[in-house]
């Protein structure tokens, strides 16, 4: 085979006999390489298989935003691993290869590619021994579960057959309407229709007829259980924990271990996959090839502290090329920014905001001016793209002035709050409760970052790489806001009233709090279209408006004009003119639209609005 091919039924056989004696087989514990694994989830076609000389598998799958992601190369000595790895990097140069372990990693001699590690997608090991017994003090709190569901409910756990189909459809319906991610059901139909040609171990667990949880799982070639697909419905208190020890008892307690797969960023996953009790998390890696992407991570590790797990974290699950703006000297990128888009809402209206993230200079070019070359560069790239704003959390907010970016948010203290209040903390990764809390609290705002359940995923997840955990603050047991912290470190506080938290822990007194009443200047904005930015401010008050305005700035020269700004009820007209009545700079026009500062004329258009931003990065 010269080109790559959808995997099919038919390679089962060739990959297993190749795994069988593959260097790494014998302490292979992950699931990319289990050939069941990868044969469920091509139920769209969109896994495909070449091979090398006839011995070495290159497997590749088509992932969001249409990138292919690479799987280790199957084959049986290190030397042919690094062929596979070799024809990977030739071929598909900006590829990314997951899933390595670190034997993989060992037995690499690939010069000029990056091992990542990838949190995300390491795998949750567990003794089936163990989770089939659920005996000890560590299992105490399952055992209860267990004990419940069985006084309360008069069930039985089923091998899956074809008649039981429309009892599983039911059962997943009933799962995604109450709030159940559906991204894998293609997978699972797909799963259930192959079972027998797979040797799939599936299992309902029924309660008056009813399915109440679903397993599908197998046991590798590499003697190890996978557990590929498990859901159960939370109204049952228990049937998840009852369905885990069932299911381990029946098929796995014989096998070596047993993978229960990882928890992709998500906090309540992990959460449920620890309170299982795991021997070990499988740490995966990941291999870039791509010279600039490695050239930015190190830019990166050499300009901040970060740890080196968040760094990973960052350019495998935040970053991308096309997003980055960087500058080159002999021949490496020696200056450079990162682009993320957020949502900020403003003027009653949601506006796409790129957000400035780890700018930065190698040490021995600083001084020489290519940071401002890097802003002039995003500026004029961010507007190609049609955005009229851009954003940053400063470092050093003077810096960024002589780029014309202006203070927009502020921060208050909490210590000059008059009054406080003995709290309670409670450990917490619920991101919807988060999202929850932070609409309640900025809905009167009219300036802020949009933060929805998927931001709050993501960030916690981040946040948990470099060790910050994220605690809820309670009042009289009621949750009056959260704290995400390191050793009592704040990293981000979030409170809904104007009392100031006390708790032995956390030193609360040293916190500040984005507030539109704060005097403490924090994020900072920028206006990179001013033609296209105004067209869209909606005008709020009744006079009739006409104005020349001559708006000079020192960056972006389109900015330079002289405009005529009229009104036709709430919309605005821009037109060019001749003649003005009043000049300002880029930097003044926006403390008047975002501030309320400057021109009495203009602050009339413009008035004060609050604002708020508790996004850093």
């Amino acid at each position: 085979m010269t080109q790559f091919r959808p995997i099919k039924y038919e390679n089962k056989s060739k990959i297993n006999d190749i795994l069988r004696e593959s260097f790494y087989f014998c302490n292979y514990s992950s699931s990319e390489l289990v050939f069941e694994n990868m044969f469920v989830w091509n139920y769209d076609h969109q896994i495909e298989i070449l091979w090398i000389e006839d011995k070495i598998a290159i497997i590749r799958s088509l992932e969001k935003e249409n990138e292919w992601i690479f799987f280790p190369p199957i084959c049986r000595s290190k030397d042919e691993f690094n062929l596979g790895l070799n024809y990977i990097r030739d071929n598909f140069p900006e590829a990314l290869v997951t899933g390595l372990s670190k034997k993989m990693i060992e037995a690499s001699k690939n010069q000029g590619c990056l091992f990542l590690y990838d949190d995300y997608y390491s795998e949750y090991i567990y003794d089936p021994k163990e989770l089939a017994d659920m005996s000890g003090g560590k299992f105490s709190r399952k055992r209860n579960l267990v004990a419940q569901f069985k006084k309360k409910y008069k069930y039985d756990l089923l091998s899956y057959e074809d008649i039981h189909f429309d009892k599983v459809l039911s059962f997943l319906k009933r799962y995604e309407e109450e709030g159940g991610a559906d991204e894998d059901f293609g997978a699972i139909v797909h799963a259930l229709k192959h079972k027998d040609e797979l040797d799939l171990l599936c299992d309902i667990l029924v309660v008056s007829d009813i399915v109440v949880g679903l397993s599908i799982g197998v046991i590798s070639v590499f003697n190890h259980g996978v557990i590929l697909f498990e859901k159960s419905d939370y109204n049952y208190i228990g049937s998840g924990t009852i369905l885990v020890q069932l299911t381990t008892a029946k098929h796995y307690r014989s096998c070596r271990i047993l993978s229960r797969q990882e928890d992709i960023g998500l906090p309540q996953l992990r959460k449920a996959k620890l309170a299982l009790n795991p021997l070990y998390k499988e740490k995966k890696y990941a291999c870039i090839f791509d010279s600039k992407t490695i050239q930015l991570y190190n830019l990166y590790l050499e300009s901040f502290d970060d740890s080196k797990n968040y760094v990973d974290f960052f350019f495998l699950h935040i970053y991308r090329l096309r997003r980055a703006v960087y500058i080159e000297r002999d021949n490496r990128i020696v200056s450079a920014l990162h682009i993320l888009m957020k949502k900020f809402v403003f003027n009653a209206q949601i506006f796409d905001l790129p957000f400035v993230v780890a700018a930065s200079t190698s040490a021995n070019y600083r001084r020489q001016g290519l940071m401002r070359e890097v802003m002039s560069k995003t500026f004029y790239a961010m507007r190609e793209k049609g955005y009229c704003l851009i954003s940053l959390y400063p470092a050093n907010p003077q810096f960024y002035l002589d780029y014309g970016f202006v203070h927009y948010a502020y921060n208050i203290s909490l210590k000059s709050y008059p009054k406080s209040f003995e709290c309670g903390l409670e450990q917490t990764n619920d991101s919807s409760l988060l999202s929850g809390m932070y609409s309640a609290c900025i809905k009167d705002y009219e300036g802020y970052v949009v933060r929805d359940e998927k931001y709050y995923t993501k960030y916690l997840n981040s946040m948990w790489q470099d060790g910050i955990v994220f605690e809820l603050i309670k009042k009289d047991n009621q949750v009056v806001g959260y704290v995400a912290h390191k050793n009592g470190d704040v990293e981000e506080i979030l409170l809904c009233g104007e009392e100031m938290p006390i708790n032995k822990k956390i030193d609360f007194s040293n916190s500040e709090l984005p507030s539109p009443n704060g005097t403490i200047p924090s994020n900072m904005i920028r206006i990179i279209d001013v033609l296209a930015f105004l067209r869209r401010i909606k005008y709020e008050g009744t006079n009739h408006i006409h104005l020349r305005i001559k708006i000079t700035d020192d960056f972006i020269i389109e900015n330079n004009q002289i405009i005529l700004i009229e009104n036709i009820g709430d919309k605005l007209t821009i037109d060019a003119c001749q003649e003005f009545d009043i000049e300002m700079t880029i930097e003044a026009l926006t403390e008047v639209i975002f501030l309320g500062k400057g021109d009495a004329k203009l602050s009339f258009l413009f008035p004060r609005r609050k604002m708020v931003c508790f996004d850093r990065f």
